[in-house]
């Protein structure tokens, strides 16, 4: 008997939350661990690649970083993070020096929800 997935188990209070869910089964073929694998694994590359984006001072950096942590938020669903991650590529493109804030509060709420469910 299959387990039920995380889209099936999440607290429903949250209007819109930062991870959907949906998406998340859909990709991991419904299998509970697999998801929590890949929670697991994306909060971790997150914070590592948050670190490296503060830290890095060329702009062409910056840019491989985010789109990088933008194609792993699509992967899980961070749809939000994605969002964030393409308006900097934007702007990096741009030869602009953008604010992380935004990219900061948006890995931080997806990971508070990670954090979450992996409690739960």
């Amino acid at each position: 008997m299959a387990t039920a997935t995380m889209a099936m188990s999440a607290p429903r209070s949250m209007t819109n939350p930062p991870i959907d869910l949906v998406a998340l089964a859909t990709h991991t073929l419904g299998n509970r661990e697999l998801e929590l694998e890949v929670l697991r694994m994306f909060k971790a590359q997150s914070h590592s690649m948050m670190t490296r984006i503060n830290g890095a001072m060329a702009p062409a950096v910056r840019k491989d970083l985010v789109h990088t942590l933008k194609g792993s938020a699509r992967a899980v669903g961070a749809l939000q993070v994605a969002l964030v991650c393409e308006g900097l590529e934007a702007e990096l493109a741009q030869d602009r020096d953008p604010t992380l804030v935004s990219l900061q509060k948006a890995v931080g709420d997806a990971n508070a929800y990670i954090d979450d469910l992996l409690e739960g």
